[in-house]
């Protein structure tokens, strides 16, 4: 009799050790599996004109963790923000970026391509973002863009995070390009400062990223960020064992953003940082169709699918599935209609229409 109240008081303390130790393991696992980073892309750009501080400002108010930036070079070596070399896509002049003048690319608008209501947004320099937003609640991811064309810019980029003591490793600064060798010089330049190469499929081998690769990037990169098509739990597992982070681009709709968070990706760099951070759900709709409003999708639009919105999350939270997905259906009639009849742009239409769809999968399955 003895023996067996031994037995089982060794059982009760065993469990009750256990029981005190989850909590530290939980929390152990949660510091080493971190919530994914958000990226945003070029700024919050599905909702403000790409590569602007008014993107900016949007990549801050959405909650993302970074925002990217492209770099490329004036003809009197001052260092811009723009996509494409050439300023004809956002803004409202013409020509390449490297035969314009800081003063002349100043001098154009760089808002109303997106929406009037950005009107004379102006293109900022790599400096100017850096001194706003070093030392905030937001990293900045560099991307050297075309720097064949431009000689010197991986130094003269060095000197502009030289001249603010922006070289440590807990600098918030992230310096990436398709141009690998670009990416070697920043490294030597500033041994510090984390860096990153991006892949396109046309940088693979045979659609694959290979483990010789990684070794190579791994000796001057501390990120792989690849286009979102190129991954699967194989290949992030890979980058990993290599002591590599992956953040893919890019990445706007949320079934998409499921499967790469499902595959143990580091961050995801996209248009619209709310898809990140903000879980699927009718309210998550509702923030959108609000920060859409006004330039997206008229107001009228816009009360029409908040109310079909309220009902939804009505429903989600007494956990009705059939109403939510009766509901859902009747919003996507709504979106098409409205879509149809040209009160709603195209982008606010394929986010919003990707996100109900993938509420409707969610509910039924």
């Amino acid at each position: 009799m003895k023996k067996h109240a031994k037995k089982v008081l060794a059982i009760t303390l065993f469990v009750a050790s256990i029981s005190l130790l989850l909590p530290t393991m939980a929390a152990a696992a949660k510091a080493t599996n971190p919530a994914p980073f958000s990226i945003a892309h070029r700024g919050a750009s599905g909702q403000a004109p790409e590569n602007t501080m008014a993107a900016f400002e949007k990549s801050l108010e959405y909650q993302a963790d970074y925002f990217e930036v492209d770099v490329q070079m004036t003809k009197d070596g001052e260092l811009i923000l723009m996509h494409d070399t050439t300023v004809d896509r956002t803004t409202n002049g013409t020509g390449r970026v490297k035969d314009f003048t800081f003063e002349e690319i100043r001098a154009l608008d760089a808002g109303s391509w997106f929406h009037e209501s950005f009107a004379g947004e102006k293109v900022p320099t790599l400096g100017e973002v850096l001194d706003r937003y070093t030392g905030s609640n937001i990293g900045i991811l560099v991307e050297l863009k075309n720097p064949e064309l431009y000689p010197g810019i991986e130094q003269k980029i060095a000197e502009e995070l030289i001249q603010r003591n922006i070289t440590t490793k807990d600098s918030n600064i992230v310096v990436q390009s398709f141009h690998w060798n670009a990416v070697k010089k920043i490294h030597q330049l500033l041994p510090d400062i984390a860096t990153g190469v991006l892949i396109g499929y046309g940088q693979t081998v045979a659609g694959k990223i290979t483990n010789e690769q990684l070794a190579s990037f791994q000796t001057y990169a501390s990120y792989v960020n690849p286009n979102k098509g190129l991954l699967n739990n194989d290949t992030v597992h890979r980058i990993h064992q290599h002591r590599l982070k992956t953040w893919p681009y890019t990445v706007n709709d949320r079934k998409t953003i499921t499967q790469l968070l499902h595959f143990g990706v580091d961050g995801i760099i996209t248009d619209y940082p709310l898809l990140v951070n903000m879980p699927a759900n009718a309210t998550t709709m509702k923030t959108l169709v609000e920060r859409f409003e006004g330039k997206e999708l008229s107001s009228k639009t816009a009360h029409a699918l908040k109310v079909h919105l309220t009902a939804i999350h009505q429903y989600e939270k007494q956990g009705l599935q059939d109403k939510v997905i009766k509901h859902l259906n009747g919003l996507i009639t709504l979106l098409n209609h409205q879509e149809e009849n040209g009160f709603i742009s195209n982008r606010a239409y394929q986010i919003l229409l990707g996100e109900a769809n993938f509420l409707v999968e969610d509910n039924t399955n």
